[in-house]
This record gives C-alpha cells, sequence and structure tokens, in this order.
C-alpha cells in the first residue's frame, strides 16, 4: 500500500477529540477498540475547533509537498458566499488566524479513477507573495475523493468545482460530513 493509500476497515472507526494547543500541530493515533484521534492546532491559544466552515483547496496534490502556491486570481474569489468571501479573502491577520481553525480538505482535479485520495489537513500558515499565495498545511489523513461526489451538496459543492482549480471556504461542518460518510464516527 502506498502512502497515499488507505485500508477501510470494518470495526469500530477512530473517535475524534479536537483541540488548539500551543503553537505545534499534534496527532495522536492507538489502534485499538477505543481508538482516539486527537488534533491539536497551530494558533498559540487554546481557541476551539470552528465547525461552521472547512477550506477546499481544489486541483493541488496534497501528496507532493506541504504548501501550494495559489494563484491570487483563484484565492477566496469563486466558489464563495459573499459573506464568507467578507470574513476571509483579505487574509487580514485576523482571517489567517480565523483560517487555521478550521479544516481543510486538500484534492487534485477529478482524475476519473477509483483510488483517487483527497486529504483531511489543516492550514498552518499562508504568506503572501508576488507570484501567489503560499498556503502552508499540515496533512493528517487521506479519504476517498468519491466522498466528495457522493457528498456534493452537503459539502455545498458546484459541479465545476472538481475540474476548477481553486481555493475556498466553504460555510459547512466538515467534521459532520465526514462522520456521516463513515470517516469518522458518530458523535
Amino acid at each position: 500500500m502506498s502512502d497515499n493509500e488507505i485500508a477501510k476497515q470494518s470495526q469500530s472507526l477512530p473517535s475524534i477529540n479536537i483541540h488548539a494547543e500551543h503553537e505545534g500541530v499534534a496527532i495522536g493515533y492507538t489502534d485499538s477498540v477505543n481508538t482516539t484521534l486527537n488534533v491539536v492546532l497551530v494558533d498559540g491559544k487554546k481557541s476551539p475547533l470552528s465547525k461552521d466552515y472547512y477550506a477546499l483547496l481544489m486541483g493541488y496534490d496534497p501528496f507532493e509537498k506541504d504548501y501550494v502556491l495559489v494563484s491570487k486570481d483563484r484565492a477566496l474569489t469563486e466558489y464563495i458566499q459573499n459573506d464568507v468571501k467578507t470574513k476571509f479573502s483579505d487574509l487580514t491577520p485576523e482571517a489567517i488566524t480565523a483560517i487555521k481553525e478550521i479544516p481543510a480538505v486538500i484534492s487534485c482535479e477529478a482524475d476519473g479513477t477509483k483510488s483517487q485520495q483527497a486529504v483531511f489537513a489543516f492550514i498552518k500558515d499562508i504568506r503572501i507573495q508576488e507570484n501567489g499565495i503560499k498556503v502552508y498545511f499540515q496533512k493528517y489523513f487521506p479519504f476517498p475523493y468519491s466522498i466528495l461526489r457522493t457528498y456534493q451538496q452537503e459539502l455545498a459543492l458546484h459541479l465545476f468545482e472538481y475540474t476548477r482549480t481553486h481555493w475556498t471556504i466553504k460555510n459547512v461542518d466538515l467534521i459532520e460530513v465526514l462522520q456521516d460518510a463513515g470517516v469518522f464516527p458518530g458523535r
């Protein structure tokens, strides 16, 4: 099995416990009956995870590097509600802090294969450069890309987003959708 493949488990899935602490990102995982997945966010404060939004970076290979370079004209400019765009797109220090508290999905554009994977991640840093916006992320685990298609409506994805390289933020609870999809156990 390669690094970007996952095995489907028929046993109980891990429970998830998410919180923020200090400047590091850590994840605890044990492969037992009472499996726990702990995610520690990078924000320097003990602020709670925002479950109101998720970031989508579509058209980028999440297995290649720990960052992507997003063209400025495709960063928080399309497939985004106006109120969400107003809240995040200026990339002020406050907006960047808020973005670091939301989960993310990173994926290549649809390739038509059944083995394609997306990645559950958190954004660690955002740097505005002359040639684009560099978005650094901490990936936690891959999951089947087919979940993005199956849960298209629940994830507020538009049909053309699957073949359009862009970065957007959706006003959707990603954790809840992934729980419904069986990636995380239910509440």
